[in-house]
């Protein structure tokens, strides 16, 4: 097995694994050239604390690698600092603190990663459960010149020559992480060379969040994509119990933006609750339909606030399954794309709107503005959310005169909601959930398409195009 060698100065081969050891081994691939068992092995290792916890080794000198820039000697074995945030569980969570970036002490977010996953911290999720979900940390992120961070997705992305670090980190956050940009410094761009293939070694997204919290902020994400425009990658996907840590987990980005990803942010599970604050979203999606700017599935809470997404590829500007969405503040808006629904809540549950512009393109493939309910998910295990309930304030809905890809349809429709249609297309245990609203708007529909009671507006309504993201 060949990569990197870090431990202090000097390089290291390892002789001899312990029965430990050989079980981690056993569960990965370095690029099918992983050594047997027992045999000899040149692996990346993070200090020496690494190798003298835990079973019986002997140190030999190896040749250096030449490699992409890696850390410098000695550079894993200390802190910068740490730091105490507010508790998410009933203990507190030390965040120990991780500066990245040019001049920094980890200069790539790999390095930063493969220390969060290596054997004295996270390691690859044989750490105790009860301490990985303490052990927290705050990496925080320098912007660096153009493509600086292009392609730093983890141990097996292609813009490494050789495997980077063991354990191998692939962007699963196991632990509660904060991840932010620098303050007071534009936002670091991280982004993939246009296509993530071979970038996103399990294909999923450049973080994954965990059981536990995980907050980012003020972070620029783009190009997590597929290059044949038919992929499923994410920028950040959500929702996977890592490390034998049961779901309890709330995800916040704030001042975030995400762009030419085939998803934004997709993925959740019961236990977890989304948050998105003054986040811009734009275009995203690809030609299956199945991919969207935005899809929370199956969480607890999903609240979005002063938020905009627009232009998505076929897909919706906002997908939520959860068992309670808030939306405040917000626009969906999609400003000539090709989006499907602006909002879709497929599966009910508790609907809250306070503040939200919608706007439907000429180009788009669906004719509701806000669809409610009406997919049955049964089969999926995702049932009707009991109790359901829709409360609406101050929203507004532009439709255009008519739709350039389905001519067949005559009329949008503004607020859909097929809750009441019965199990066969709602679910078991669905019922018709009548809306509460006040200060519902529309343009370019009437009081009978619009689906709800509102005012009739004569003269479009000014859509604000701007980002809400604040870049400090």
């Amino acid at each position: 097995m060949t990569g990197w060698v870090w431990a202090d100065s000097l390089p290291i081969t390892v002789e001899h694994w312990s029965k430990d050891h050989r079980q981690q081994q056993q569960g990965f691939s370095v690029n099918k050239r992983l050594t047997p068992v027992g045999r000899r092995s040149k692996v990346t290792l993070l200090s020496r604390r690494n190798v003298l916890s835990g079973g019986a080794f002997a140190l030999v000198a190896a040749p250096s690698h030449a490699a992409a820039p890696g850390p410098t000697s000695g550079q894993y074995l200390s802190t910068s600092g740490k730091n105490t945030a507010a508790p998410a569980r009933a203990s507190a969570i030390s965040h120990e603190i991780l500066e990245v970036g040019p001049g920094k002490k980890y200069r790539t977010l790999t390095e930063a990663g493969c220390f969060m996953n290596s054997i004295p911290r996270w390691n690859n999720g044989y750490t105790d459960p009860a301490t990985i979900e303490r052990m927290g940390f705050r990496i925080i992120i320098s912007p660096g010149p153009p493509g600086y961070y292009t392609n730093d997705s983890g141990s097996h992305s292609r813009r490494w020559p050789s495997l980077v670090g063991w354990p191998p980190y692939e962007g699963m956050l196991l632990g509660p992480v904060i991840i932010e940009g620098e303050a007071g410094k534009p936002a670091p761009v991280l982004d993939t060379d246009g296509s993530g293939d071979g970038v996103l070694y399990y294909q999923t997204g450049l973080f994954a969040t965990g059981s536990c919290d995980a907050t980012f902020r003020h972070l620029i994400f783009r190009g997590f994509r597929r290059h044949d425009d038919i992929g499923n990658y994410a920028a950040v996907r959500l929702g996977q119990t890592f490390a034998k840590i049961p779901m309890n987990s709330h995800v916040l980005f704030e001042d975030c933006e995400f762009s030419g990803c085939d998803t934004g942010i997709m993925g959740g599970a019961v236990g977890q609750s989304l948050t998105l604050r003054r986040c811009y979203f734009h275009d995203n999606g690809n030609d299956t339909g199945r991919v969207h700017n935005i899809y929370f599935s199956d969480g607890d809470t999903l609240t979005v606030e002063d938020t905009l997404s627009t232009r998505c590829k076929i897909g919706h500007l906002l997908k939520t399954r959860a068992a309670k969405t808030i939306i405040r503040n917000t626009r969906l808006i999609g400003n000539g794309g090709t989006e499907s629904a602006c909002l879709d809540v497929p599966d009910g549950g508790i609907l809250d709107i306070d503040g939200l512009v919608c706007e439907k393109s000429p180009g788009t493939d669906a004719h509701w503005v806000i669809h409610y309910s009406g997919e049955n998910q049964d089969a999926a295990g995702v049932p009707f959310h009991i109790p359901s309930g829709i409360t609406i304030r101050d929203l507004t809905m532009v439709a255009p005169q008519t739709m350039l890809r389905r001519p067949g349809f005559n009329s949008f429709i503004g607020f859909a909601n097929q809750s009441g249609l019965g199990a066969a297309s709602s679910g078991k245990g669905s019922y018709m959930v009548t809306p509460k609203t006040d200060g519902v708007k529309v343009y370019g529909l009437s009081e009978r398409s619009a689906g709800l009671p509102c005012t009739v507006l004569q003269t479009k309504p000014l859509l604000d195009l701007r980002s809400p993201v604040h870049n400090t």
